[in-house]
């Protein structure tokens, strides 16, 4: 595998304003899916006292750790953005691949995978560039409107020790005053964006965090880390709760008796070790007050993903983390438990198992933010969050409400009821006995695996049905368009010295575009090769572009290629490594390996060879190597516009 690796502000904004100017896209997210609310309905909500624009957003995982993941998040509707969760140990190895969400989802991914450097810097360069995408008016919305108002909910893990840290101490204190982090970024944009040097961006980035706890974490150490965060660092606190909490047996019930999911093996000592029902109430009640004296306020998500054992084999390890149709059902039952213990208007964050088909409820539960991961990394991607709000507009249409309070309210049905706190705590009284009834949630409807047919991954003309592009949250599945290609051509042979035609072949294309993998911002996740059809993984058979040469020397494999600058392509086939660069001057190519060069026209005709070293006679060179440069190498140069290409020039 490779190493995930961001790009600079400035290459982002040149990608972004490129590729929108010509084809009305943002790394490949398409114009007429990007959020931009709904005539006469304000989606709006107040998370502890700022507003957002929606409630919605992705929750912290792979969708929240690269900047191109937020902006992307930002363009479906996100507004309330989870930050990946960030910790001491910042340097983790996670075995390859880490999800698997044929149906519902499994993962053993947890943390995030960058360094806590290199996660402040992608979340501020996300953090600017969505302010720059204001100030320019790119998506026709003018600068100040609310439709800009969002926010970041960083998320920390996953102790009291590595919390109180000074290392994330001082990561903590710079999230929440970036003066000093954003000045030196926009100072280090070229003359393209010199007008943006002067930018005034809000360098508070974060007011909340979302506080992630190990299992088994004791309910006393929990509560020091929320005091800590609070007392130290000034922060509004959630706590997000594990499905455990719900206990052994009730999930055992639900989980196989109710829903059929007879084959997912629970941990009985992960619910053992881990925070109890009536530990967690009583911890939220004190907390509540604590954070009252300091003016702050504390709340709980629900839920974690759930500790499952991997006796299915899907990973590396013993144990392996659930989320998807039947953690929702639990998370539901697990919010609505411990809801009904606390006061009508103690703070709730929702994750777990969101669709389009159950966003509707979930926010007549008045919870917020309501946040997605396993259905974003389904066919689509980033573009169902959009189908989220187009189905809550329609649902709200038909209530006639303009407003989320107003939806909530009027959905309780109960004209005495005046409050959103209550009418929320009211839905979920008829909402979440229901769950457990719904086929949509058994084993039965949740069992079909995406489609695979007979065929192989190979470098070039899979089938090209694109599905691995949008699954993928990091944009690092890409589409060039190429063209069909079927041509004639030849292999040569050294005789006395000299190059001679040998065996005549075939270059062969059958589809217009081929898929394309950025290696550095893949994390080999596995995810599109789970929706893929065909076999083998398009992050592994597909070609492999990297930004920098060092990873490129590192992690090139068999099908690694790198732009060492606008002219020259390097790249290693099997096991041969390449240059191809263009000499503009004399039109012509040069394709050069360890033993020779070789100079070729625009029309493939041989012009000149040079020896590099001794090469025996009968020596054959293999030429589809060179087509197969060639053709990368002017599928990237002659779409310019699309954003892999701007990345890798750079211009």
């Amino acid at each position: 595998m490779s190493e995930l690796f961001g790009i600079d502000l400035a290459t982002h904004l040149k990608a972004i304003f490129t590729e929108f100017k010509k084809h009305k896209s943002i790394y490949s997210y398409p114009d007429n899916k990007i959020f931009r609310g709904f005539p006469g309905k304000d989606f709006s909500v107040i998370f502890f006292g700022r507003k957002a624009f929606t409630s919605l957003g992705p929750a912290a995982g792979p969708h929240t750790q690269m900047a191109q993941n937020i902006v992307l998040s930002f363009l479906a509707g996100s507004r309330i953005i989870e930050l990946k969760t960030i910790q001491i140990l910042d340097e983790l190895k996670i075995p390859r691949p880490c999800i698997n969400i044929p149906n519902v989802g499994y993962n053993i991914e947890w943390s995030q995978e960058l360094k806590l450097e290199d996660s402040l810097r992608e979340y501020l360069i996300a953090w600017i560039i969505l302010k720059i995408i204001e100030e320019e008016e790119l998506l026709g919305i003018k600068k100040g409107d609310p439709f800009y108002n969002k926010i970041f909910d960083i998320s920390v893990g996953y102790d009291l020790k590595g919390i109180s840290s000074p290392q994330v101490n001082e990561w903590l204190k710079k999230i929440m005053n970036a003066e000093d982090e954003i000045n030196i970024l926009l100072a280090s944009l070229p003359d393209e964006f010199a007008h943006h040097k002067n930018l005034s961006v809000d360098p508070n980035i974060s007011h909340t965090t979302t506080l992630s706890t190990f299992h088994g974490c004791p309910a006393d150490e929990i509560e020091s880390i929320v005091e800590h965060m609070i007392d130290e660092h000034g922060l509004n606190v959630i706590v997000k709760m594990n499905p455990t909490i719900l206990g052994y047996d009730f999930v055992d019930n639900i989980l196989h008796d109710e829903l059929g999911y007879k084959h997912i093996a629970l941990d009985r000592a992960a619910f053992d070790k881990d925070l109890k029902f009536d530990e967690g109430v009583a911890m939220m009640k004190r907390l509540e007050k604590f954070a009252a004296s300091k003016n702050k306020k504390v709340g709980a998500k629900f839920t974690n993903t759930l500790v499952v054992k991997n006796n299915q084999n899907i990973f590396e390890g013993e144990e392996m983390y659930l989320s998807g149709a039947p953690l929702h059902v639990l998370s539901m039952n697990a919010m609505h438990k411990f809801r009904s213990e606390m006061s009508p208007d103690f703070h709730i964050s929702f994750s777990a198992g969101i669709t389009k088909n159950n966003i509707v409820d979930a926010v007549k539960c008045n919870m917020k933010p309501i946040t997605s991961c396993s259905d974003l990394l389904t066919t689509g991607g980033y573009v169902r969050m959009y189908e989220y709000l187009f189905t809550l507009n329609k649902e709200m249409n038909k209530a006639e409400c303009n407003n989320i309070d107003e939806f909530v309210i009027i959905s309780a049905d109960d004209k005495r009821v005046k409050d959103v706190n209550s009418a929320g705590v009211i839905n979920a009284q008829r909402i979440v006995p229901q769950l457990v009834n719904n086929p949509r949630y058994h084993h039965n409807k949740n069992k079909k695996e995406p489609p695979k047919i007979d065929s192989n991954l190979v470098l070039f003309d899979c089938i090209t049905c694109n599905k691995c592009i949008p699954v993928c949250p990091n944009a690092s599945n890409f589409s060039i368009p190429i063209g069909k290609k079927n041509f004639e051509f030849v292999d040569y042979q050294f005789s006395n010295g000299k190059l001679i035609p040998s065996t005549h072949h075939h270059f062969v294309l059958d589809y217009e575009h081929q898929i394309a993998n950025l290696a550095d911002f893949c994390n080999d996740c596995g995810d599109c090769d789970t929706y893929c059809p065909e076999f083998g993984g398009p992050f592994i058979e597909k070609p492999r572009f990297f930004f920098n040469e060092k990873n490129y020397s590192k992690y090139k494999n068999d099908n690694g290629f790198y732009f060492t600058d606008s002219s020259t392509l390097r790249g290693c086939i099997g096991k041969s490594e390449y240059e191809l660069s263009y000499i503009e001057s004399d039109n012509k190519f040069k394709w050069t390996n360890k033993n020779f060069e070789l100079f070729l026209d625009d029309n493939n005709n041989l012009v000149d060879v040079k020896l590099l070293n001794d090469i025996d006679d009968g020596t054959k060179i293999d030429m589809k190597d060179y087509y197969i440069m060639k053709t990368l190498f002017l599928g990237i140069k002659n779409n310019k516009e699309i954003y892999p290409a701007v990345l890798l020039l750079n211009d």
